[in-house]
């Protein structure tokens, strides 16, 4: 009896009696199962075959195509015993053993020539893929003189007919019989080397990777994939046709995982979720996991909680009529340069499971939301994941996020706000998740931060997009020595890697902890609005539009209504809370409020002023242009075409106006056209 038999043996020895830790017959009632759920494949955990019985490594290691095919027959011969009527009704070369989680785990670039010929599993992110095609594996041929039937296997996926007839011996072409013939499903896919895996500075690699049988579409773009498979070649060939000496390399699968987008990547242990549980009852929770974000910049402590907001982010709902509320927070930073914007971003990229950092200059629309992309091979077109989609269910860092196109910037608006990507170029029409929460950094047009201006004019937005932020914060560096020691200080104590009076190195909480708490919150805790918390809410929102009476600035829109809820969510999720308490809706007005107060206060009226921040003029600026705008109409309907500056200054203070709001509105009337001067002095209505 040879080896192979005895392989053979071992293995469906394997498959009747291999129990896991709670001492079930997994794989055995898997087969049992396999006809009733009309299954082809037994996915086997090759980590649980080496358990049982060390022999398969060997074998495994030195020759695959033996292994897999000792597998194969071995699920053929215990379902023919098992279940005879099943084997009967299907083809058996189609069953097959596909085995996941082989102990080689090669990295993409780790890839040789050594490993041509063997199992290798690889992971990485799923590019494109092709249609699924079918492909032929055993041909029925017919003689087109007399008509005798020819079977003919297919090689390596290339189609070979008889050279000449058997019966009658004559070269002809021959016709194939499509019905008698065997196809199998054939697909083939682009993986790319996971963001986490990639060493700084490197191109992504990529390998292609071809699925055939009941693995075809497992996994779609954008999904975080672990292939088992052997490394094959094809010849490369040069532009005249003929064979070069290079190969190309390719992967055949075997299995394959598709391991959960969501915050399944983490893996926590007992031992973690006593920790969790006992950081939730700890009454300063949320101070402790605030002050471990961005512990190397100092101060910022607004910015650093509504960062902390967005990390555990608030709840996503469906109504019953399918519209989908956003959980997902967005956050705009605007600051002078040397702030540490850019540092904060860094820090959140490294602490979400899934976040993705780009840059403004360096992005296009396509790179952020989804290319489609020409397959050199088949010749079809295809669609490939962009940054937003990659980051589904995490978070994209945008930094420098004025100096994007403003063409690029519109993609995303979609993605903010619906948490979709639409596409619809080259007969591709399509609708990929991007639940994605956006943390943006931008510096001020001007370079600095100008208080005198309007928020419009220090940062050229959209309002568009501006209003898709639940929070705003604007870091302005101002200069007071006190601050500025402390800051000196802390700097340089950092790169001395001195302790300082509050020590910065170790933060509260450590970063992988906090990683796997956030994974944990997200996991299993969603807290619901309690009648109390959306009370504090609604008081607030009316009162800030109450101040608003007679028809003067709107202060607050249902946009930031949202926000409040999401970020109230979000606290309580923090503590591990399954409801949002007055306290969190409490802390959440107190963001916006100081977000609020530094985007839109006007400093005129000493109200907050939502227009200052989606208009070019300031609510109370308006209703004062209004005055001017008709000052001059009355003037020049006394018959003057061209009034005298210092007249109409002195007309609109006798409506009512403040002489320096008169002289400032005229000069942002002029600066905007809808005033000219066509000389000193003169001032003519653009209309007129």
């Amino acid at each position: 009896m040879s080896s192979y038999d005895e392989s053979q043996e071992r293995f469906e020895e394997f498959l009747r009696t291999y129990k896991d830790d709670q001492g079930s017959l997994i794989y055995w009632t898997k087969v049992q199962q396999m006809s009733i759920n009309d299954e082809l494949s037994l996915p086997i955990d090759f980590q649980d075959l080496i358990s049982f019985d060390n022999v398969f490594m060997a074998l495994a290691a030195e020759d695959p195509s033996k292994f897999i095919e000792i597998v194969n027959n071995a699920l053929v011969a215990v379902l023919r015993v098992e279940d005879p009527d099943y084997v009967s009704s299907i083809d058996t070369t189609s069953l097959k053993a596909r085995i996941t989680n082989y102990s080689e785990h090669v990295p993409l670039r780790a890839i040789r020539s050594k490993h041509i010929g063997k199992l290798v599993r690889v992971s990485g992110i799923m590019m494109r893929a092709s249609e699924v095609k079918p492909l032929l594996v055993q041909a029925m041929f017919q003689c087109r003189i007399c008509d005798e039937k020819i079977p003919q296997t297919q090689e390596d996926g290339r189609y070979t007919e008889p050279v000449r007839c058997p019966l009658c011996d004559k070269k002809t072409p021959m016709r194939l019989l499509a019905q008698e013939s065997q196809f199998r499903d054939w697909q083939k896919v682009r993986i790319q080397e996971s963001p986490d895996e990639l060493p700084p500075g490197q191109m992504p690699r990529s390998i292609d990777v071809i699925f055939e049988g009941d693995i075809v579409d497992l996994s779609r773009p954008g999904d975080l994939v672990k292939i088992t498979g052997i490394l094959q070649t094809t010849p490369d060939f040069s532009r005249r046709g003929g064979r070069l000496a290079t190969f190309n390399i390719f992967i055949e699968a075997i299995g394959v995982e598709v391991t959960e987008k969501e915050h399944e990547q983490v893996e926590l242990s007992e031992e973690d979720e006593k920790k969790i549980k006992e950081l939730s009852e700890d009454p300063y929770v949320h101070e402790r996991i605030v002050s471990s974000i961005a512990p190397s910049i100092q101060g910022h402590d607004n910015i650093k909680e509504s960062i902390a907001l967005l990390l555990f982010g608030g709840v996503s709902k469906t109504l019953p009529d399918g519209t989908k509320l956003r959980g997902k927070s967005n956050i705009l930073m605007i600051g002078d340069p040397g702030t540490g914007k850019s540092q904060i971003l860094k820090f959140v990229s490294g602490l979400a499971v899934r976040a993705l950092y780009t840059s403004g200059k360096g992005s296009s629309a396509a790179g952020l939301t989804a290319a489609v992309m020409h397959d050199a091979d088949s010749g079809a077109m295809t669609l490939e994941a962009g940054a937003l989609v990659l980051a589904d269910q995490g978070i994209a860092c945008i930094d420098e996020f004025d100096k994007m196109d403003p063409i690029d910037r519109t993609a995303i608006h979609e993605a903010m706000e619906q948490h979709t990507v639409s596409i619809a170029k080259a007969g591709i029409i399509a609708t990929l998740n991007a639940r994605t929460s956006i943390l943006a950094a931008a510096n001020p047009t001007l370079g600095r931060y100008e208080s005198s201006l309007s928020v419009q004019d220090n940062i050229k937005l959209p309002f568009t997009i501006l209003s898709r932020f639940d929070l705003i914060w604007i870091m302005v560096d101002t200069i007071e020595a006190t601050k500025d020691r402390e800051l000196a200080q802390f700097i340089l104590n950092m790169h001395q890697m001195k302790k300082a009076k509050s020590p910065p190195a170790n933060p509260p909480v450590s970063q992988d902890f906090l990683k796997k708490y956030i994974a944990y919150a997200n996991r299993y805790v969603l807290p619901q609005l309690t009648t109390e918390a959306a009370e504090v809410i609604e008081n607030f929102y009316v009162d800030l539009r109450k101040s608003a009476e007679g028809g003067a600035a709107v202060p607050i829109t249902a946009r930031q209504l949202e926000s409040l809820v999401r970020l109230s969510e979000a606290r309580a999720r923090m503590a591990l809370q399954s409801k949002v308490s007055k306290e969190d809706a409490q802390a959440a007005i107190r963001l916006m409020e100081d977000s609020l107060r530094m985007v839109a206060l006007d400093r005129v009226t000493g109200k907050i002023d939502i227009d200052k921040l989606v208009s070019k003029m300031s609510a109370s600026q308006r209703s004062s242009s209004d005055v001017i705008i008709k000052a001059i109409r009355d003037i020049e309907s006394e018959g003057t075409s061209t009034v005298n500056k210092d007249a109409l200054v002195q007309r609109a203070v006798s409506m009512g106006l403040a002489r320096e709001q008169a002289e400032e509105v005229i000069n942002k009337l002029l600066a905007e056209g809808i005033l000219y001067s066509p000389r000193d002095g003169k001032i003519r209505h653009s209309q007129s």
